[in-house]
């Protein structure tokens, strides 16, 4: 019975240094997912801008959060106070007994930012790549 020997030395230091890259660009895309959320925001608060809801604009926030190799961004009226952060619903949707509804849904932002997004991932993927 032949035997074979095999050098899995390349093997073994391509496996470290995408290691080393994905350390690396754990913190890039933060970034990305930290701007990506924040153009969001603006977005969704240009909207409001000449509604009669425009007071809610400064009660529209972000805020990214990370765990593990998990980034997430939220963009959300901000309600643990009293004031405008709950006609955010109301300015989008309209309210129970008519009225609002006059604001760009959000998801337009989303799909806005979408290509941007993509391309400053791509951007981090490669320059971590290419060290």
């Amino acid at each position: 019975m032949a035997g074979m020997n095999v050098d899995a030395s390349d093997l073994k230091a391509l496996g470290q240094e995408f290691l080393e890259a994905a350390e690396q660009i754990i913190p890039e895309v933060r970034k990305v997912v930290e701007k990506g959320s924040l153009n969001i925001k603006k977005d969704i608060q240009e909207s409001f801008r000449g509604s009669s809801f425009e007071g809610a604009v400064r009660d529209i926030r972000y805020r990214v959060k990370s765990s593990g190799d998990t980034i997430e961004g939220s963009i959300a009226p901000y309600l643990d106070h009293e004031g405008f952060g709950s006609l955010v619903g109301v300015a989008l949707y309209g309210g129970s007994r008519g009225g609002g509804g006059t604001v760009v849904d959000p998801l337009h932002a989303l799909q806005a930012e979408a290509p941007r997004f993509e391309e400053a991932i791509l951007n981090v993927a490669g320059l971590v790549l290419r060290e």
